[in-house]
């Protein structure tokens, strides 16, 4: 399958609870990422994560679906036109 460039926007809404598991899963996919950038706002225990992705439409749906699982996880998808 064709490798396509994609946004994801990752919301952790508890970084004591999930953020752990957000950065092991992030870490089987790491070939894939082109750029991650991570804002935390420790005040609110929360933290906002962006990545660029390049990876066919399987491996991401993959990649969302488990980030999805996990509880206080909020994900976004978007698929570039290049």
């Amino acid at each position: 399958m064709e490798k396509q460039y994609h946004t994801l926007s990752i919301t952790v809404y508890n970084r004591d609870k999930a953020y752990r598991k957000v950065g092991e899963l992030l870490h089987d996919f790491a070939d894939e990422i082109m750029l991650r950038v991570g804002y935390p706002i420790e005040s609110e225990n929360v933290a906002i994560i962006f990545l660029i992705l390049k990876m066919s439409g399987d491996e991401v749906g993959a990649l969302s679906g488990r980030l999805g699982q996990l509880d206080s996880v909020n994900v976004k998808v978007s698929t570039l036109k290049i």
